[in-house]
């Protein structure tokens, strides 16, 4: 696998790295060229850069008058750079250096450099008799044969362990170590692994840095990984050939060996810190329905190798519907939630249990396995009821509404009379007086817009003797009667939510569902803010089963924009007068704000009548056969139930285009329709 880099991301990875870096040069404080007296031992190393193939030699001198035999150097751990060349020689019977009384041990350690780069030698202990020292570090460096001491980078692979779990995912980081300044490879290529998978994240690292000799090294994050092996045993992570300015370097190769999980925990495949529940949509629904029960993980660690344990249910069809992820890269793995999501269908009514078992994983940290359980769930299934408005335990009862409920929520729908729009003669007048300067000639003109406007706001006359008839029909339980005699309070008004309500409350009882929401949602349509006529329509939907129904449309009716349009326009019409006597730029902002606000309501009047008339059918009074063309010949393809609301989208001849509440698009034939409800949607000619 070659891995280029996209310059765009390099750009901003080195824009950011070169901010810290400048930062840690500005407030970072210089040091001594000697560390402050903390009892360890300086080393003295070569006085120039040697090559590879020179010997290296370091000294350290030990205040001590002990015997070369009670002379004891621990085992040096020495850098890449440096390979062992002779014995340590230990010379005892020496002086201080600028101490000549003083006794001393002399060691030196022989080396040769290896290779060429940048490296520490890190503190190692010395025992002289009874006491102990201990050196301080000390930067050795190895430049490129016949450069002028050219040192290069090194780079290498940085791991939080040098072991891994089977499917497990971990970040590996590729660094630059002990650079003096600044550094960032300008191509990065890469080989595959030989077993697993690497995949290149953007999380941001911090440099570090560390301060030696009066210097200060730096560690720089070139690349981020997650990674994963998918087979056990050993695995080892590639090498990289880098490229950063006149130097090209090879990334040695890291081993790391792959765990196999604990038995408890292959079924899931879990490594990371993980959180577990499950919830049930609905605890009871009526027979023939379905319930949902989501299935979550969530979490930082293998996400995406998740297994995540099924369901567990009696006397119930279970279908898995769907599988969502939502995760990002982290600094242990992926980091987010994976969701598992079931339709429960129960056979029979009564107590149903669904159980979801125990989910285990490993900790990612402490590498103890860990158990989360879910609650178990109960699902009540009730017979199913058709026909009937009798409300469950603790809800209401569907009741027709009296005269004066009606009437209350009955809109005036003024947006459709003409004789509203008198309420402009204000502001006309308004502006006349104020233009013409004569107020005594044209106070006769008042009180004949008063006259006007009055009769504007006279309301309608209402069929209160046939609503009265069919209200007694409805309680006295004669829903025929009733259907009968609100039909003909309906012709006087065609859309009075509340009598289109009532309507359908005695259609519903009278076993004529499909009507029954047909007319439901034709109040709507005339009244979105009615709370009466939502609540009863989400209540039917519900008994007869109907799921994902489209919405009735919630914006305010019409009457209120064009009533506020009215208000500001009048408004408006004052201003101008208000204006007319200011100067400047104070009158001209005074009409520009106006005129916003009175086109701003117009708008939103036009968008509200609109979004009244979408053409919203409902299916019945029998089932409907969505077919993918409109032709009787062609095969039915989807069986809509009585009741199913679809919006129309296009007529054909016979057929209309529908959509269901679930997005599924097909012709429906207009015989299978009750009614359309708002502006009848187009036609399409042709086949």
């Amino acid at each position: 696998m070659v891995c280029h880099r996209d310059p765009r991301v390099g750009r901003r990875r080195t824009l950011l790295v070169t901010l810290a870096t400048a930062l840690l040069i500005v407030f970072s404080p210089s040091a001594a060229a000697e560390e402050s007296e903390d009892g360890r031992l300086g080393v003295s190393g070569p006085d120039s850069v040697p090559r590879p193939g020179s010997r290296v030699r370091f000294e350290i001198v030990v205040p001590s008058d002990a015997d070369s035999d009670d002379i004891e150097v621990a085992e040096l751990d020495l850098p890449d750079i440096l390979a062992p060349d002779a014995e340590t020689v230990i010379e005892t019977g020496r002086s201080m250096p600028g101490e000549p009384g003083r006794r001393a041990v002399r060691v030196r350690i022989e080396t040769q450099a290896a290779r060429p780069g940048r490296a520490v030698l890190e503190s190692f202990l010395i025992r002289a008799g009874d006491d102990e020292f201990t050196t301080r570090p000390k930067i050795v460096e190895v430049a490129i044969p016949g450069s002028d001491d050219k040192i290069p980078f090194s780079v290498e692979w940085r791991t939080a362990r040098d072991y891994i779990y089977r499917n497990e995912v971990i970040p590996v980081t590729l660094v630059i170590r002990n650079a003096v300044e600044y550094a960032f490879p300008e191509s990065l290529e890469l080989s595959s692994p030989d077993s697993g998978e690497l995949i290149e994240v953007q999380v941001s690292e911090d440099i570090e840095r560390r301060e030696i000799d009066g210097r200060t090294l730096l560690t720089i994050p070139v690349a981020r990984y997650l990674f994963s092996a998918d087979t056990s045993g050993r695995v080892t992570l590639p090498e990289v050939e880098i490229t950063a300015g006149e130097f090209e370097e090879l990334t040695p190769r890291k081993a790391l060996e792959v765990r196999e999980l604990p038995d408890e925990a292959r079924e899931s495949t879990a490594v990371g810190g993980f959180g577990y529940d499950a919830e049930l949509d609905r605890e009871q629904i009526p027979e023939g329905e379905s319930a949902i029960v989501t299935i979550r993980v969530s979490g930082v660690g293998n996400l995406p190798f998740l297994q995540i344990p099924g369901l567990e249910a009696e006397d119930l069809v279970v279908t898995q519907l769907d599988e969502n992820a939502d995760i990002e890269p982290a600094s242990g793995g992926y980091r987010g939630s994976v969701e598992l999501t079931y339709r429960v269908t129960p056979r029979s009514t009564g107590m149903h249990l669904v159980r979801v078992p125990p989910f285990v994983w490993v900790d990612a940290h402490s590498g103890e396995l860990r158990r989360s359980t879910a609650p178990a769930m109960t699902l009540e299934v009730t017979e199913a009821r058709t026909g009937t408005t009798e409300p469950e335990p603790g809800e209401a009862e569907l009741t027709p509404l009296s005269l004066d409920e009606i009437k209350r929520i009955e809109p005036a729908n003024r947006y459709r009379r003409p004789e509203t729009y008198l309420w402009l003669l204000p502001g006309i007048i308004i502006v006349l007086v104020g233009i013409s300067g004569i107020v005594p000639k044209r106070v006769g003109a008042f009180p004949l817009a008063m006259v006007l406007l009055i009769a504007a706001g006279t309301p309608e006359d209402f069929p209160d003797d046939r609503v009265e008839r069919a209200l007694e029909a409805h309680r006295e339980g004669r829903f025929e009667a009733a259907v009968a005699a609100y039909d003909t309070a309906l012709q006087d008004r065609p859309d009075s939510p509340g009598i289109l309500y009532n309507s359908a409350l005695a259609l519903y009882n009278e076993g004529a569902a499909p009507q029954a929401l047909y007319r439901l949602r034709q109040a709507l349509r005339a009244n979105p803010s009615a709370a009466e006529l939502s609540t009863a329509l989400s209540r039917l939907e519900a008994e007869l089963g109907l799921e994902q129904q489209p919405e009735p449309s919630r914006l305010p009716h019409p009457d209120a924009f064009v009533i506020v349009a009215l208000v500001l326009v009048n408004l408006l019409c004052l201003l101008a007068i208000v204006a007319k006597r200011l100067r400047g730029g104070t009158a001209v902002i005074v009409a520009v704000f106006g005129v916003l606000l009175t086109v701003g309501s117009i708008g939103l009047a036009a968008y509200s009548a609109r979004a009244a008339a979408t053409p919203v059918a409902v299916v019945g009074p029998e089932s409907g056969v969505l077919r993918r063309i409109p032709d009787d010949g062609a095969d039915p393809w989807l069986r809509l139930d009585p009741g199913t609301a679809v919006r129309v989208l296009v007529r054909h001849q016979d057929y209309q285009l529908v959509r269901t509440g679930y997005g599924v698009e097909g012709w429906l034939s207009s015989d299978a329709i009750i009614g359309t409800i708002g502006t009848p949607p187009p036609v399409r000619s042709g086949r």
